[in-house]
Formats: structure tokens, C-alpha cells, sequence
């Protein structure tokens, strides 16, 4: 029933009228949302992206964050969520007191507002009480310029509450690159009213077209340059800067396709293993061959120190970069012989690119050259390839090697996955690379083939 305008002089507002909860409770970290009745209709009003908030640091009761440590354990010796949590609730406070003083400021004039007027006034009103004019960007080049700068002083933060990774704002800066080529190649200026689903055809037919410094793009590397521009929409949408929903429709959909991927057996490790090397070219087989053992990203093992190691108990204690989770890992004797070797420390590492190149020649040196044919997208075309098993390998193919050696040697997934960290089976299994071939033969021992 619509409250009539007598009845609306007689309403007082405060933050009992007006709910604050997660729009998402079953994601990882969740816009916080406002509701109230304005008149019979319920308004949604959203805070910043910047004040995304895990549901597991959530009080839904309340409706706030949980900035006490007796009931949020997760804040012990991190101050940083600590403040993240406090301003999130800072945030709804400003917002509680803003949405009271516009609903009040409607009553003593005698107007019935519409949840659109509300909605405005509110922005507006926020707008007043920081004192700052919002950015006006000249085109959406400039403005992904603003959004990487946030990223790296930490105002943008991952899902977890923490600063992005280097890789993430590599992986933006080629997203801008790429729209660059485009935006010459188009004669263009991209703007936010520009990022239409007639752009993402025409994008996509450009990409499909265009060569880079290592052939034609495939369908993953055109999958994240969207999945990018839609990560940069978002954040200027629900922040004001644009009207633009496009990036919302099913046609401005992510391109993915699934790779093959190769592990190297535990016979052609060894090989690679027994290679007489000079020391540059020892370190980093050495290093690949520590991530084979442990399951560790590259960007963990360049990370490794001393202080991981615990010789005495025979085991690696790290905390992952990529999802900020704490790992154990058992010492293979083969890798606390390579630790051994380098004065118990963990080999030197090259950067990643350096790794990658070198490690396909060691493995050719070690005869892993096997031929796999695979079927693979290029400029939207799709292909058979036939590649020499060593050119497929990248550092990345240790941490599959590990997962899916530990698998064939019989080790439970849920014991293999606390060490690499995967959260689902699922995700897990994707690492497992055992061919087709080899799942037969493993079968022929099963009494239902016997």
C-alpha cells in the first residue's frame, strides 16, 4: 500500500528503515547493497566496487563487516583486512547518514520522490560530502590509464582483499595495448559509448586478422582481452563514469578454448635430470625440477628463500602469491638433493620468459621430443598441429607434471590438492594431463579388464 502524503510527513527515517546487505553472498567477494521503501518501491542503491566484501567477513544480522577479531579469526595479524573491513563500514555509515539526510530533505518540502529522484539526489549527496568532482575522461584509453593507476597503489583490490599481482596489471596493460592497435588500425577514438556489441565483433575480426610478435592470436589471448575490457566497463558503470551496459549482454561473451597441455613423465625427468650442464643452464633445469616435485607456480619457486625450508621436519612452508593461501609441502629426496647442491638454499631463477626458452632446449637436449598433434585456433581458424613434445613445455608444465605424476602414483586428489591448492575437484582434475593412451594401459591392471 503507497503511503499517502500525510503519512510521509510522519515518517522518520533512519538506518532502521534501510537494509544493507551482499548482492552476492555465494561469490568469493560481493558488492554491498542498500535497500529502502521510498513510497511503496524499493530502491537498490550499491556502494563502490571498492568496498567488495567476502561473505565470510560479512554479518548478515547486523548488516556490516566484521571488523572484531573474536568473531572474525581472519583479521588476527592481518591489519590490512583489518582497515579494508573498517572502511567498508565507515562507507555504510556515510551512506546511512547521506540516504537519511536526502529522504528528510524530500519530507520537509513536501515531495514524493520516485526511487529514481532518490537515487540521484543520493549520488549526488555522496558526491558533495567527499568534495570531490567526479573525473571526466576524454576517451576510455585514459581512463583505463586511471583504473591500471588504482590498481597499483592498491585502491582496486583482488577478491581476497589484496593488492593485485604484477601479472594481473601486465595482463591489463596488454588489454590497452591491444584496443591501441585497434583504435589505429580503426581510425577510432574509443570512448565509453564506443564499447558496443558492433566493437566486440569488430574487435574480435581484428584481433582474428592481426599477427603479434609470436603469430596470430589465439582464442584464450583474444577470451582474456575481453574478459579485461569487461573487468574496465564494470567498474566505470557501477561507478558512475558511464551509462554503457553492453558489456552485460550474453553477445559480449569471453572466448575460451581448451588447450593441450603435456606433463613429462617421471622416466623423462630423470633424463632431464641426468644432463651435464653448465651452471646458468643447471640452475634453471634445476628449478623446473623442484616445481615438479612440489607443484609450486613459477611465481612462488622465484620466491623461495631459506626460510621456507625446513630440513629438519622435511618440508616447504609458503604462502601462494597468486590466492594469498598458506601451503605445505613435503620435500621430495630429489629435491632436497637439488637444495643440497646449492648450499641448502633453492637454484637461482631466471625471469619467466628466459626460463621458458631455455627449459625447451633442455628438454630436446634430454631427447623429449616425442611428436603431439593438436588441434589448435589461430586468426579463427582451426588447425592441426604437430609439435615435438619439447616445444610444448613451459615452466607451467611442471606444476601439471607434479599433479599429474602424484595422481598416477595413486596419491588421493584431496592430498595432491592441499599442496597445489586447488579449492574444487574439478579445477584440480583440469591438471592432469594423462593421454588417452596411458588411461588404457593404467586399465589393463583393473580386474574388470583382467
Amino acid at each position: 500500500m503507497r503511503l499517502k502524503l500525510k503519512d510521509l510527513k510522519n515518517t522518520v527515517y533512519t538506518k532502521n528503515n534501510m537494509r544493507f546487505s551482499l548482492k552476492n553472498a555465494t561469490q568469493e567477494c560481493s558488492l554491498v547493497r542498500v535497500r529502502i521503501n521510498v513510497n511503496g518501491s524499493r530502491l537498490t542503491f550499491y556502494l563502490p566496487s571498492d568496498y567488495k566484501v567476502s561473505p565470510n567477513h560479512w554479518d548478515k544480522e547486523a548488516g556490516k563487516a566484521i571488523e572484531d577479531s573474536k568473531h572474525n579469526p581472519d583479521l588476527k595479524g592481518n591489519p590490512q583486512l583489518q582497515t579494508i573491513l573498517r572502511n567498508v563500514n565507515k562507507e555504510i555509515e556515510k551512506t546511512t547518514n547521506a540516504l537519511i539526510k536526502v529522504m528528510e530533505d524530500f519530507k520537509l518540502r513536501d515531495i514524493r520522490p520516485t526511487t529514481d529522484l532518490v537515487r540521484e539526489k543520493l549520488k549526488k549527496e555522496l558526491n558533495r560530502s567527499e568534495n570531490t568532482e567526479k573525473r571526466i575522461f576524454t576517451d576510455f584509453h585514459s581512463f583505463i590509464d586511471y583504473y591500471i593507476a588504482l590498481c597499483r597503489e592498491g585502491s582496486i583490490l583482488n577478491n581476497k582483499g589484496g593488492k593485485l599481482v604484477d601479472g594481473s596489471i601486465r595482463n591489463y596493460l596488454s588489454t590497452q595495448s591491444a584496443l591501441k592497435r585497434y583504435s589505429t588500425n580503426r581510425r577510432v577514438k574509443l570512448r565509453f559509448e564506443s564499447i558496443t556489441v558492433e566493437f566486440y565483433n569488430d574487435f574480435i575480426k581484428f584481433l582474428n586478422e592481426a599477427t603479434h610478435a609470436r603469430g596470430q592470436y589465439r582464442p584464450n589471448v583474444v577470451g582474456k582481452f575481453i574478459k579485461n575490457i569487461k573487468v574496465f566497463m564494470r567498474y566505470a558503470y557501477e561507478n558512475d563514469y558511464t551509462t554503457n551496459d553492453d558489456y552485460k549482454k550474453r553477445e559480449f561473451k569471453v572466448y575460451k578454448e581448451d588447450v593441450e597441455t603435456v606433463y613429462l613423465t617421471e622416466t623423462e625427468l630423470d633424463a632431464l635430470y641426468d644432463l651435464e650442464l653448465p651452471e646458468s643452464q643447471a640452475h634453471v633445469r634445476d628449478g623446473f625440477y623442484v616445481s615438479c616435485y612440489t607443484g609450486l607456480r613459477y611465481s612462488d619457486l622465484a620466491r623461495l628463500e631459506e626460510k621456507h625450508i625446513n630440513f629438519e621436519r622435511k618440508i616447504i612452508s609458503i604462502v601462494t602469491q597468486k590466492t594469498n593461501a598458506p601451503v605445505v609441502i613435503p620435500i621430495h629426496p630429489k629435491v632436497e638433493a637439488i637444495f643440497r647442491k646449492h648450499n641448502n638454499q633453492p637454484p637461482t631463477i631466471q625471469c619467466n620468459q628466459s626460463t621458458n626458452r631455455m627449459i625447451k632446449k633442455l628438454c630436446r637436449m634430454a631427447d623429449i621430443t616425442d611428436l603431439i598433434s593438436v588441434m589448435e585456433t589461430k586468426g579463427g581458424i582451426k588447425k592441426e598441429q604437430t609439435y615435438e613434445k619439447c616445444e610444448l613445455v613451459t615452466s607451467h608444465t611442471a606444476r601439471r607434471s607434479f599433479a599429474t605424476n602424484a595422481h598416477l602414483s595413486g596419491l588421493q586428489s584431496i592430498a595432491i590438492m592441499q599442496i597445489t591448492g586447488h579449492k574444487t575437484e574439478s579445477s584440480f582434475m583440469r591438471y592432469i594431463r594423462v593421454s588417452k593412451e596411458e588411461n588404457a594401459l593404467s586399465l589393463l591392471s583393473h580386474s574388470f579388464f583382467s
